[in-house]
């Protein structure tokens, strides 16, 4: 099955870049223009200018910001501030964050290279589509700097947590570097070296199927990459380290790995009428109306732990259009979702909660089409369960689904089905931290075992 191999990491310097902090960077799709300008500010040398540099009008072919992504590259390792590491590793990564109601946890994992495989293999299973511009950006970029500079997050099934446990001395350690976001969630990397330990964790990785949780555009480009490299080199013996990607593993059945839901704001619907859409929903959905008031962060915890609560063992979601009501929208009856979907798709994929949401609210009852919601032409996204309420009431929205988050295993199952769920159906937080540390794409080099 999956095959992972330690790698030598690109890791920024800390005699040269005191503040290492400075240097990173979220991921390159959740970074807006506004974050973007911030981070450039940050440092000369953080890590955007690598994932996504700014663009100008006078870009060309022999000046555009992949050409300038690797001429930092190369810059940042003769001048110091990136190093290499000299003996090939795995990179165990922790992240230390609160949770909504204040508990503080830990999602354990580790970053490797592993064997990039072809979706039909089934070692690899992705859970969302993918779309061609980002990956034809991806693509531009790892050809022209020939690295990846963020890792793809995949998760595998150990109930027993034995990596968890086979690390825990390694953790006691003082890690080789800790950072904190500007969320607050605490990252932290310890370099193993020991080949007992890395035999160990190749090992339990050997027998399992990899799920891809964030990073489907980027295992894609991987892929794409990979082929094109086989085409260029039609000698390859597999080994090459274009054959390998950067991965971060963790275990799902880690206490520390929880999905966040993604809720859905509505604007810009012709002849919207709140009294019609409930009339309609009440067709299919128990609707449950309560007051609250949208300005108190009190009522609205309770109301998300509501939301929890009810949708333990049935599907439901709240609706909020103003007028300080919060509506709860409970389904029926399952089998409504069949006219959806062709007849062989997974009940599991019929009856997610986004599926409903998607299918039976937005295109059946609001009539925005896929087409409209991939564009998110009348559909925006957001991740804060407060937020909704604010954004409603100042009009800026028409109306608001809240949502419970997806189970693990629903997103296990989808991908066991050879299924891809709906847009943001997922959200692991928090997100993994770019800059850490980087897999360069040697040309010369292979990977060992």
């Amino acid at each position: 099955m999956a095959k992972i191999v330690p790698f030598r990491g690109v890791r920024y310097n800390p005699d040269s870049v005191k503040d290492l902090s400075k240097v990173m960077a979220p991921p390159y799709d959740v970074i807006s223009p506004e974050l973007q300008d911030d981070l450039y500010a940050r440092h000369p040398a953080n890590v955007v200018r690598l994932i996504l540099g700014k663009t100008s009008e006078e870009d060309g072919e022999a000046d555009n910001r992949y050409t300038r992504a690797a001429a930092d590259f190369e810059k940042w390792q003769e001048d110091g501030a990136l190093m290499r590491d000299a003996e090939p590793s795995v990179y165990l990564y922790d992240q230390e964050y609160p949770i909504e109601d204040g508990t503080v946890v830990v999602r354990k994992g580790f970053m490797a290279l592993t064997r990039i495989e072809d979706f039909s293999s089934g070692v690899v299973k992705p859970h969302e589509k993918t779309l061609s511009g980002p990956k034809t950006d991806r693509l531009n970029l790892t050809k022209a700097c020939g690295a990846n500079f963020s890792p793809i997050f995949s998760l595998y099934s150990d109930p027993c947590c034995a990596l968890e446990s086979l690390t825990r001395k390694d953790r006691e350690q003082s890690p080789a570097l800790e950072v904190s976001d500007d969320d607050g969630v605490k990252h932290r990397l310890w370099r193993v070296t020991d080949p007992a330990s890395i035999e160990k964790a190749q090992e339990l990785l050997s027998s399992k199927p990899l799920f891809i949780a964030d990073g489907h555009h980027r295992y894609e480009t991987a892929l794409n990459f990979r082929n094109l490299m086989r085409e260029k080199h039609p000698g390859y013996t597999g080994k090459e380290l274009f054959n390998y990607v950067l991965m971060y593993f963790a275990n799902m059945e880690d206490q520390g790995m929880l999905i966040f839901p993604t809720h859905r704001m509505i604007f810009n619907l012709e002849a919207f009428h709140l009294k019609s859409l409930l009339e309609a929903l009440g067709e299919h959905f128990l609707i449950d109306r309560r007051q609250i008031d949208s300005t108190d962060p009190a009522a609205r915890a309770q109301a998300r732990e509501e939301l929890k609560e009810r949708g333990r063992d049935k599907h439901v979601m709240g609706l909020f259009a103003g007028d300080e009501t919060l509506y709860f929208l409970t389904l029926k009856d399952e089998a409504v979702m069949d006219s959806f979907f062709d007849p062989s798709s997974p009940k599991v994929l019929r009856t997610l909660d986004v599926s409903i949401l998607h299918k039976l609210i937005l295109e059946g009852l609001l009539d925005i089409t896929p087409e409209a919601q991939e564009k998110q032409v009348n559909l925006k996204y957001v991740k804060n369960f407060d937020d909704p309420f604010d954004l409603v009431q100042c009009g800026e929205f028409q109306l608001a689904f809240l949502m419970n988050s997806t189970r693990m295993s629903e997103v296990r199952d989808v991908a066991n089905a050879g299924e891809k769920m709906p847009q943001k159906s997922t959200y692991f937080y928090p997100k993994l931290l770019t800059g850490l540390v980087i897999n360069k794409i040697a040309a010369s080099e292979t990977v060992e075992g």
